[in-house]
């Protein structure tokens, strides 16, 4: 807490020393920093919330809605992502990072509500993808946001954001089958508009008060002027690298979040009792959200962090597979194999200088590595179709991994996008 506080409470000096393309906005300081924090804590609440919401309660929402398909529902999260993620640099370029989020969490917003409203599955998937497609640039803003505004405490905001990520992934979990049982799962749902909706005031304000003063949101007036306008950020070994830590990282977390309800209940498990390991999986990983984001460009050998991650995830794997009745121990297991996730978040900005850069990577590896993150629910669900059982699923997430302890080791060198540019 005494990080986040001191963020807020930045001196002139501060300001005056951060690395050029690295200083916060000058204005408003410190209470248009305050904003800005509530608003990145408020849009990170909400990007997993759409999702987990309702991998619980498939079965309930599946009486509703005509050709219900949960194994397309598994994967589009990962596409959507992966597609509009892709986008956000050019939708944050013309509307700036504050108007950016306020339109991501406004389509969250319109996304979810409207899926509240329909009976057919074609349209509830159409109004998921408003609702994930706002998420989607929400994923790749966050982090050139806390660049721009908090330059010098990134590590401490990186951890703010990805606790509130564990949050929104564990939380709705929870209370989604109490709430769908009581209350019905359109309720379960529109709870969730209403969180984004709060999420995009925030940004609504800060809009209003930067127009208020008259100033475009630039950072130094770099937006216009990219650091790495003549080679790509895919020709950077350690941009793929990072692509592969965190694609197989998000394989993993929405294999997971998709099917580990369902395997559950096939093995005699109450329907309530795996939200809450689902709940489980995604709190525990608090611990290592805080604390590595916050240490990993201080340690020595940062591959420590990508190796404990693979072999978690592993162990985790082989538990659920051969001691389904422990899953409560797996659960919890399993949990700070996703480490790997807060891990490249921090990379993304320990590995660039400036905000543009941070926002180009940012935007590859998240666009590219959501797309390699898709193979995971699509194929764990269609191995377990396709066999009658669970074995080749679970083992093709092993291999999986074993390749990100392979090829995740680059993305912790200590190098930079900009000066492989130049």
């Amino acid at each position: 807490m005494s990080e986040l506080h001191s963020a807020l409470n930045v001196d002139s000096q501060a300001v005056k020393t951060a690395p050029q393309g690295n200083k916060p906005a000058e204005y408003g300081i410190p209470t248009q920093r305050a904003l800005v924090l509530v608003g990145i804590i408020l849009v990170s609440l909400n990007l997993r919330a759409a999702v987990t919401s309702l991998s619980a309660i498939y079965g309930i929402i599946s009486h509703d809605i005509s050709g219900f398909n949960a194994n397309i529902l598994g994967i589009l999260p990962l596409l959507s992502f992966a597609v509009f993620g892709s986008l956000t640099s050019t939708v944050s370029r013309r509307l700036g990072y504050e108007g950016a989020l306020l339109l991501s969490m406004l389509m969250v917003c319109a996304g979810i509500a409207l899926r509240t409203l329909t009976g057919s599955f074609p349209v509830f998937m159409a109004c998921s993808v408003l609702a994930l497609a706002g998420m989607g640039f929400g994923n790749v803003l966050v982090q050139p946001t806390i660049k721009k505004y908090f330059p010098d405490h990134v590590g401490a905001l990186t951890a703010t954001y990805a606790v509130m990520i564990a949050v929104s992934a564990g939380l709705p979990s929870a209370i989604a089958v109490p709430l769908a049982q009581n209350d019905g799962w359109r309720a379960n749902v529109a709870l969730w508009s209403v969180t984004a909706l709060i999420a995009a005031l925030p940004w609504l304000f800060q809009l209003l008060r930067i127009h208020h003063r008259g100033q475009k949101e630039e950072v130094n007036q770099t937006i216009a002027k990219p650091v790495i306008p003549h080679v790509a950020v895919w020709k950077w070994p350690i941009a793929w690298s990072m692509v592969v830590l965190f694609g197989v990282s998000m394989m993993s977390m929405y294999a997971m979040l998709n099917w580990l309800p369902t395997y559950l209940i096939q093995n005699g498990i109450s329907a309530a009792t795996a939200g809450n390991m689902l709940f489980v999986y995604n709190i525990v990983g608090i611990a290592h959200s805080i604390l590595v984001p916050i240490y990993l460009g201080r340690m020595k050998k940062p591959y420590i962090v990508v190796a404990i991650g693979g072999v978690m995830q592993i162990v985790g794997y082989m538990g659920f597979l051969y001691m389904p009745g422990a899953s409560w121990v797996w659960a919890v297991v399993a949990a700070p194999g996703l480490m790997t996730i807060p891990a490249t978040f921090q990379l993304i900005n320990l590995r660039t200088r400036s905000v543009e850069g941070a926002a180009s990577l940012s935007s590859f590896t998240q666009g590219v590595g959501y797309v390699f993150a898709a193979a995971g629910p699509f194929f764990f669900g269609q191995l377990h179709h396709s066999t009658g059982g669970w074995h080749v699923s679970f083992w093709f997430l092993t291999v999986m991994s074993t390749v990100m302890l392979l090829a995740g080791g680059a993305a912790v060198r200590n190098k930079y996008l900009e000066d492989a540019q130049s």
